[in-house]
């Protein structure tokens, strides 16, 4: 392993924040013209034979897939990409590296990205793993073997 100065829990916290309200916004600005007024349209709940409000419902589908696949797809492109950073990171002035200090595959974002949000959604207080780790590495950072660094 080669000599990094490691993120700070603090700027990887504040780093996600910054990305849920960029990634938030972006799928709020794509989404609500193509299916969120789509959900709105005939829809008379009164009538519980009406098979509007099936459709309706069923709308909101896509939306759901697009909120979920939207914000993984955003972090594998990003930090896979040469700036191993999405926006929060770079902002942050922070960098994910493998333990050559090289940037991750294609593999092994996939697999980082998916072991954080599965990981997260079964219980949020693995966010305070790197706190008692001294190499500051979450769940997903020692899956695949990578460090959250100061660029």
């Amino acid at each position: 392993m080669l000599n990094f100065t490691f993120a700070g829990y603090g700027n990887r916290i504040i780093a996600q924040i910054i990305d849920v309200i960029i990634v938030g916004f972006a799928v709020s600005i794509i989404a609500m013209p193509i299916f969120g007024f789509s959900i709105f349209s005939g829809m008379n709940v009164d009538d519980p034979s009406d098979i509007s409000a099936l459709f309706a419902g069923l709308a909101i589908l896509p939306l759901l897939l697009f909120a979920f696949v939207g914000p993984v797809v955003y972090e594998v492109l990003m930090i896979s990409s040469a700036k191993q950073a999405t926006f929060g990171k770079m902002l942050m002035k922070i960098k994910v590296v493998d333990e050559a200090g090289l940037r991750l595959t294609l593999g092994a974002a996939i697999g980082r990205t998916l072991i954080k949000y599965v990981s997260s959604q079964l219980c949020i207080l693995l966010w305070l793993w790197p706190l008692f780790n001294d190499k500051e590495q979450a769940l997903h950072d020692l899956a695949v073997k990578d460090f959250v660094i100061r660029s």
